[in-house]
């Protein structure tokens, strides 16, 4: 895995540009909508960002069965598009005459499109669902007017992956004795991560994807900044980055990558599934990655704060274009992969927004590599207790313009609060 370097003014500009441009052209185009049953085979094209081969063809088989309910035959084509690259290369793709017919959306981006025009209603296609199974606050994100655009397909809490060989040959307690000790700290993380390194001479910690000093700053922060009770701005428009709180969360992880040494830097590719870092953060789906590791691993939850736990949710959704010329077929295939068989099938990858599913005996035991206990302490709990990551319609600018000054953190003698007040003035131009 490689990581990825701090987005440089330049590149971000133009990403800005381009996320607008494309926005802005979305909203001018009309739709080309196909109602009759196709009369022959018909090709989908459905982006994801995923690239994993056996996600892939579980994904595909969803189509293919759709297909079959519907006495049609569909070539359906997967665009994998590279997790940083996205949101600017999606919007781009939406609006030009080629654009997928389906694709996921990530829940910061969601007010976006749904603004945008881009994501078709889907109140049609939905008739068929249990109201009851998908709560309103799991729909919310995805709905405008009392419509929904998008539904939620995965609601996956991040949480650490560790490697047991390195911490035993550090000589240090690994998360689990931690945890058994009700010590498992963001204090005691920084400290046993500072002796893993001295020790082995090997990173303690790897961000997320290798990607937390770019495309998953928040994702990377968050949980550390929640933790210690601050955050990053509130739904009711309140900046809250610069507090006193976030300050304190973001120096700590600061102060571990370039006073302790102990965290993978901006630009190095050392990466925990190669047996090159002791601990990562991951999600469900990045289980699959371990299944031929050369080491012992583990999964913990996320560590406390001064404020206790505060998993960050990953929730992603999938909607049907509303350009798409198979725009009736698209948002019918959007619920058809959302329902509940699929979403049971889906379980062991993507943790589901439906309750029948998620209280189920058979979603604690939907991942062969993970056990049960660990799939409810890590998963099921963290679902209850953790929250996404904020969102807002002007989220493209805000990401964009922020991150020029969140890549000024990277720097062994930056200044915390400094760089955090001009980041807070970026948020507050947009959400105020």
């Amino acid at each position: 895995m490689k990581n990825v370097r701090p987005m440089g003014a330049k590149r971000a500009l133009i990403m800005l540009l381009v996320f607008g441009l494309a926005l802005g052209m979305a909203f001018s185009q009309g739709a080309k909508e196909t109602t009759s049953t196709p009369s022959g085979p018909v090709s989908l094209t459905i982006a994801t960002w995923t690239s994993n081969p056996d996600q892939i063809a579980l994904l595909d088989s969803f189509v293919q069965d759709f297909a079959k309910s519907k006495g049609i035959e569909i070539k359906s084509n997967f665009e994998s598009i590279p997790f940083g690259e996205y949101n600017t290369k999606l919007s781009l793709e939406l609006q030009s005459q080629n654009g997928p017919d389906l694709f996921w959306v990530l829940e910061t981006a969601a007010p976006a499109f749904i603004e945008s025009g881009l994501l078709a209603n889907l109140d049609q296609a939905m008739k068929a669902y249990d109201p009851a199974d998908i709560s309103s606050d799991a729909l919310e994100l995805w709905s405008k007017g009392g419509s929904v655009y998008a539904i939620p397909f995965s609601t996956s809490p991040f949480f650490i992956l560790y490697n047991q060989n390195l911490f035993a040959k550090a000589g240090a307690k690994n998360p689990d004795q931690l945890i058994a000790e009700g010590a498992w700290t963001w204090e005691n993380f920084r400290k046993v991560s500072k002796q893993v390194t001295d020790n082995t001479g090997i990173w303690a910690f790897q961000t997320v994807d290798g990607q937390g000093y770019d495309a998953r700053i928040l994702h990377n922060l968050a949980p550390i900044v929640r933790s210690y009770g601050g955050d990053f701005w509130t739904e009711d428009g309140q900046v809250l980055i610069n507090k006193s709180e976030a300050v304190a969360a973001v120096k700590l992880f600061h102060d571990m990558v370039y006073v302790d040494k102990s965290v993978v830097p901006p630009g190095n590719q050392s990466d925990f599934f190669s047996g090159n870092a002791a601990m990562t953060v991951g999600q469900i789906s990045r289980v699959s990655k371990l299944k031929d590791a050369s080491f012992a691993w583990g999964l913990a939850p996320m560590p406390s704060g001064p404020k206790g736990n505060a998993p960050v949710i990953g929730q992603a959704a999938i909607g049907a274009h509303s350009k798409s010329k198979h725009v009736e077929l698209a948002a019918e295939l959007v619920a058809y992969m959302t329902n509940k068989s699929s979403v049971a099938a889906m379980a062991g990858i993507w943790p589901p927004a439906r309750k029948s599913v998620m209280d189920s005996e058979a979603f604690l035991t939907s991942n062969p590599m993970v056990t049960s206990v660990q799939m409810k302490e890590a998963v099921a709990n963290s679902i209850k207790t953790g929250r996404v990551l904020p969102s807002h319609v002007k989220y493209p600018q805000i990401e964009v313009e922020s991150k020029m000054s969140f890549d000024k953190l990277w720097q062994p003698n930056a200044d915390v609060r400094k760089i955090l007040d001009e980041v807070a003035a970026v948020y507050a131009k947009h959400i105020k």
